[in-house]
């Protein structure tokens, strides 16, 4: 669901992801977040991601935390 809701997204702004991966936090001690991974041609960016704003999206419920952190990370793609 996130990473459709990423390329939804992205579309919105312009940007063609060539990359997409969510790293889950556990594997290095976090619980509740998970390290998402964006990439646009040779370019990379990544922004943490709370478990909480993923059960929201999940649940079809706003949140506009998770679409700011989004958006900031694609942006910060196209500055690159």
């Amino acid at each position: 669901m996130i990473q459709k809701y990423v390329a939804d997204l992205a579309d919105q702004m312009g940007i063609s992801l060539t990359r997409f991966s969510v790293i889950d936090g556990r594997s290095v001690g976090c619980l509740s977040v998970h390290l998402l991974h964006l990439g646009s041609n040779d370019k990379l960016v990544s922004a943490l991601i709370h478990q909480s704003d993923l059960d929201a999206l999940s649940n079809d419920i706003c949140c506009d935390r998770l679409e700011l952190k989004i958006r900031v990370a694609l942006s910060r793609l196209e500055i690159k």
